[in-house]
């Protein structure tokens, strides 16, 4: 028979678990990528109530739209906001647009919780469709970054930009992660001002375009973060493909700024790294991540739901080869039915664009 002491460690105990757990989540404030590539959603101020009823407390969007701003305004939520690519050349022109950008979308806005500014989204110089922006994105980020820093802001809001996972010429092993031949020149010196500035490395990595264009290599299981679905890589265990990709952008950044810390083979040297000091790269947040629920293979409801719930728990628990949370945006909150590609594209939300909700997602 339990005493009374004991009931009060038990509860003591559950209590504390209870709390921890709560704050485990709370670091790693997972977040949802909000889109407006469609005629037919809600307007902003609904949304953050979407948010706030769904105990989200991270927005990704893709421009520094008022309304989205104003409806933001004392709610608490974390916000990155990107600058469109259009624009990217402006503001590395010209420092006062620079300063007026910072000035209407960040000083205006004392009461919104703004973390971090992308300038630009998957640009690269190897890419046909944004090449022409790559040259401007390192100018454009030191003109707001100055503009940031003027107004002592950079110590709350970090500046930087986001990248693709096809930058990488190779992502398995992980350990053996590489930026491209073309894209590394590029990258390099915007690797050096987020390492400088206490920027973040910012990616999208998405498992299901990882499973689909595998060719069949790829388990479905593996790529929906299922347990039981893991595999060994040179003596480390993956319990999915989420966790194989961050350590494969790991390595390419580590690879770029220690190249010392590598063999010729190829192989991440952990010795060398402790004598080190350890690493120095920037963290790595994934912007978007997601699978769609229709439009394409293994597109469906009950996939979807499988993964994102999945992506919920594994955030918190840190890759084999890097501790902590994964700071993770799921993508995204709408379908979008004005996004051009594949029908998949289109159907990437959490919600119906009325808000009504496509599966029951606990963010809690």
């Amino acid at each position: 028979m339990a005493t009374k002491s004991n009931h009060f460690f038990f509860a003591f105990l559950i209590f504390g678990l209870l709390v921890t757990i709560s704050l485990d989540f709370t670091v790693a404030e997972i977040g949802v990528c909000f889109g407006r590539n469609g005629n037919n959603l809600l307007p902003p101020a609904q949304v953050v109530s979407l948010y706030k009823r769904h105990n989200i407390k991270k927005m990704r969007t893709y421009d520094p739209d008022n309304a989205i701003l104003d409806a933001l305004r004392g709610s608490g939520i974390e916000l990155t906001v990107a600058i469109t690519n259009q624009f990217i050349q402006r503001l590395a022109d010209d420092a006062n647009d620079a300063n007026a950008w910072v000035r209407d979308h960040v000083l205006n806005y004392p009461d919104v919780n703004l973390r971090s500014i992308s300038v630009g989204n998957e640009v690269s110089p190897a890419d046909p469709a944004t090449s022409r922006y790559a040259r401007f994105v390192l100018p454009a980020m030191r003109n707001v970054y100055r503009a940031i820093f003027r107004a002592r802001r950079d110590g709350q809001v970090k500046v930087t930009t986001t990248v693709g996972m096809s930058t990488l010429s190779n992502s398995f092993p992980p350990e053996d992660g590489v930026f491209r031949d073309d894209v590394a020149p590029w990258l390099r010196p915007i690797l050096s001002f987020m390492m400088n500035t206490g920027a973040p490395f910012m990616v999208n990595a998405y498992p299901y375009f990882a499973y689909v264009n595998s060719n069949g290599q790829i388990d479905l299981g593996y790529a929906l973060l299922e347990p039981g679905h893991g595999i060994w890589i040179n003596g480390v265990y993956y319990a999915n493909i989420y966790y194989a990709m961050v350590d494969a952008v790991y390595a390419a950044i580590d690879r770029m700024v220690n190249p010392s810390l590598h063999t010729t083979g190829g192989m991440h040297n952990r010795t060398s790294e402790k004598k080190a000091g350890g690493r120095r790269g920037p963290k790595v947040v994934v912007t978007e991540s997601g699978h769609p629920s229709s439009g394409g293979k293994a597109a469906n409801l009950v996939n979807a739901k499988t993964f994102n719930e999945n992506l919920l728990g594994v955030v918190n628990n840190g890759t084999p080869r890097h501790s902590g949370p994964i700071e993770t945006y799921i993508f995204a909150l709408f379908d979008e039915n004005l996004k051009i590609g594949p029908d998949t594209e289109r159907n990437f939300g959490l919600f119906y664009p009325n808000g009504q909700s496509k599966y029951d997602m606990n963010f809690n």
